[in-house]
C-alpha cells in the first residue's frame, strides 16, 4: 500500500463522508469562534487571569481544525462536488471566523500596549530618585536630610 493511500489521499470519499467532514470543520470552527469571542471579551475587561484556562481548549480545537483541514485539502475536489451546500456554509462562516480572529488580535495588541506602558511607568518610577526625609529646624523651616532614595511603588493588582 502506498503512503498516499495510507494517509487517505488516494481513498475517495462518499457524499456522506464529504458532508460529515464539512460538518466537523463547521462545528470546530464555531467552537473556536465562541472561544475567541470569550477571550476577546476577557481581554477587553482586563481579566487576564481568566484567560489562561481557555488556552488548553483553544490548543485542542486548533489541532482538531488542522486535522480536519488536512483531510479537506486531500479531498478538496471531492468535497466541492459532493457537498456544495455544506461548503457554501463553510465559506460564509469563514468571514465570521476571520473577524473573530481580527478582533482577538486587536484586543491582544491593546493589552500588550497597556502592559508595556505599565512596565514603562513602573521602571520610570523606580529609577526616579527622591529627596530624603524632610526635617524641621528649630525655626520651623523644612530641610532635606540629604539622603536620596528610590520612590515608593504601589502596585494595583486589579489587572
Amino acid at each position: 500500500m502506498s503512503q498516499a493511500m495510507r494517509d487517505g489521499a488516494a481513498i475517495s470519499l462518499s457524499a456522506e463522508q464529504a458532508k460529515e467532514l464539512c460538518q466537523h470543520l463547521f462545528s470546530t470552527t464555531n467552537e473556536l469562534i465562541s472561544l475567541l469571542e470569550e477571550e476577546t471579551s476577557l481581554l477587553r475587561k482586563a481579566k487576564t487571569r481568566e484567560i489562561s484556562p481557555l488556552h488548553i481548549r483553544k490548543d485542542a480545537l486548533t489541532a482538531t481544525l488542522q486535522h480536519h483541514m488536512g483531510k479537506f485539502q486531500a479531498h478538496a475536489d471531492e468535497v466541492r462536488a459532493l457537498a456544495p451546500a455544506e461548503l457554501k456554509n463553510l465559506e460564509q462562516q469563514r468571514s465570521h471566523f476571520k473577524k473573530s480572529i481580527e478582533s482577538n488580535h486587536a484586543a491582544l495588541i491593546a493589552m500588550q500596549a497597556v502592559s508595556e506602558r505599565i512596565l514603562q511607568t513602573v521602571a520610570e518610577k523606580v529609577s526616579k530618585k527622591q529627596s530624603g526625609p524632610e526635617v524641621y529646624t528649630s525655626g520651623g523651616q523644612v530641610t532635606n536630610a540629604g539622603v536620596r532614595r528610590s520612590a515608593a511603588i504601589n502596585v494595583d493588582t486589579a489587572l
